[in-house]
């Protein structure tokens, strides 16, 4: 297992969030952990594109999403909404996973997450990557 921090805490929120891409040839799953602290609560839609080389065509790719500890549950290319922000206490985190049987279809080598904006957020935030299920050693 790997642990790489894409988005190191703060506000993060309030522009697009386009992660680095993380190349899957050594890895086969990544797991996006977006956290949100309290403030003024705003909307995002959380994407994954992946692509073939560095040249190739992005295109969006199905996910698996749970909030905080629930079920994972897969999401169509379109992405999903999820809500930054709220009051005291209402910290949140969300896990965001790729896998390999995913992507069989797909002819992707590396992939990267995107947030859209939130106008004015002050809510702070961080995202890590979890490469997980290496086919070998690193």
């Amino acid at each position: 297992m790997k642990i790489v921090d894409l988005k190191v805490p703060g506000t993060i929120f309030s522009s697009l969030v386009s992660t680095n891409e993380i190349e899957l040839k050594n890895y086969k799953e990544v797991t996006f952990l977006i956290e949100s602290g309290e403030g003024a609560e705003g909307i995002s839609t959380v994407t994954i594109q992946g692509r073939k080389g560095v040249d190739g065509e992005a295109l969006d790719v199905p996910f698996l999403f749970a909030e905080k500890n629930n079920e994972l549950v897969e999401v169509e290319e379109s992405g999903k909404t999820i809500t930054v922000g709220g009051t005291s206490g209402a910290v949140k985190f969300y896990r965001v996973k790729v896998s390999d049987m995913l992507l069989a279809s797909k002819e992707v080598d590396r992939i990267k997450l995107n947030l859209t904006k939130i106008d004015g957020s002050t809510v702070v935030g961080a995202i890590y990557a979890i490469l997980d299920n290496p086919r070998y050693s690193e």
